[in-house]
């Protein structure tokens, strides 16, 4: 009965292929969350290139503005432009879904074409059979990746370390910052009002001299 499969090996590789590319997509999406959601417990000293990335925009959108108004908004934003190898890290996930759906048409497909080809119902089973278990197991390693969740923890962290940790940080390297501006002024004044005097001795000497050359 199994010979089947064998028999029209192109549709059984189309088949296999989109079910395997669907949960590749889960896992690479699932990795990356999981390795993002690791570093982020130590954002201060964290390598991942992604969440420094996050760090960097998040201090110059601040420097910026002055202050960072929402953000919830900003985390969104800088989660759904992550790309991996061309394409967003939220649309890797519904790739995965598409490739899913691809792998249960073409099987649809395959399954008229025997029909039509006079086979019979119990022949074709196997198809039938590799459809309903490429779904199980679409789905139990979706159920069991949980990138959703991943994806929501990750955001609820990077929240809570830009809101709680670094902005009270860039706040008060901020506030550093105004005060060396300060002092550079007042040293510079004061160096200004010093340096008033002794150019207008300077041009007293000069005008003397100029005066005792011309009378002499």
């Amino acid at each position: 009965m199994f010979t089947i499969l064998s028999d029209h090996i192109i549709l059984t590789g189309l088949i296999l292929l989109f079910l395997l590319s669907s949960i590749v997509c889960q896992i690479i999406s699932a990795l990356i969350y999981q390795n993002m959601i690791n570093q982020s417990d130590n954002m201060s000293s964290t390598e991942n290139k992604i969440l420094k990335q996050c760090k960097q925009k998040y201090a110059s959108y601040y420097k910026l503005n002055g202050k960072m108004v929402n953000t919830s908004v900003f985390v969104d934003k800088f989660l759904h432009r992550i790309r991996i190898g061309g394409f967003s890290l939220s649309r890797l996930f519904h790739i995965s879904g598409q490739m899913m759906m691809l792998s249960v048409l073409v099987t649809g497909i395959s399954i008229c074409y025997l029909l039509s080809h006079g086979n019979t119902l119990f022949e074709i089973m196997p198809y039938y059979l590799v459809s309903i278990l490429g779904l199980y197991l679409y789905f139990s390693v979706s159920g069991a990746l949980n990138i959703q969740e991943k994806g929501n923890l990750l955001k609820t962290n990077l929240i809570d370390y830009l809101e709680n940790h670094y902005s009270p940080r860039l706040e008060v390297e901020k506030e550093n910052a105004l005060e060396e501006g300060i002092k550079k002024r007042e040293v510079y004044a004061k160096e200004l009002l010093k340096e008033e005097p002794e150019e207008k001795q300077n041009h007293e000497e000069e005008l003397e001299n100029l005066l005792e050359e011309f009378f002499a």
